[in-house]
């Protein structure tokens, strides 16, 4: 039997239709989803801003993120099955690839400016012992077309 394994994806990654009206950079998935090897699960992570602030939101930036009333501990209770979830993938043995998210987003950004979310999440993790290595989907994708080859590399797990 082959190792079983799952990688995290920003929801975005996986349904354009969240994202603020005019600023999706792909229709429905992310092409590059089409290529990940069937044998990897993924786990969707819930939309903070969709699913707090509702599909017809403005665009926004972190720091008006962070103004919004208990902002952090919304996202930290919409993470909460994840967390669970994720505990139970480790419990039975099941690898944990790593998380994908979205460079330069307000809420699913990595590097650089951290999202909102992300930095909730990334805790949380930590907090449960739930290793997480990250890559980001580049602000400047399908154009940069090394990133498919770097997100293939990445899922085979070997970081």
């Amino acid at each position: 039997m082959c190792e079983r394994s799952i990688a995290v994806v920003s929801h975005c990654i996986l349904n354009q239709n969240v994202v603020v009206h005019g600023l999706e950079r792909a229709v429905g998935a992310f092409p590059f989803v089409k290529n990940i090897p069937e044998k990897i699960g993924l786990v969707q992570l819930p939309c903070p801003e969709f699913l707090i602030l509702g599909p017809n939101r403005p665009s926004m930036t972190y720091k008006d993120y962070l103004e919004i009333n208990d902002y952090r501990q919304k996202c930290g209770q919409l993470l909460a099955s994840t967390i669970l979830e994720l505990k139970g993938y480790q419990k039975v043995g099941i690898k944990i690839i790593g998380l994908i998210g979205i460079a330069q987003s307000p809420n699913c950004g990595i590097t650089g400016q951290r999202g909102v979310f992300m930095t909730e999440f990334l805790r949380l993790c930590q907090d449960n012992n739930i290793k997480m290595p990250y890559i980001e989907v580049p602000i400047d994708y399908p154009e940069d077309h090394q990133f498919e080859e770097k997100v293939n590399l990445f899922l085979k797990g070997d970081h």
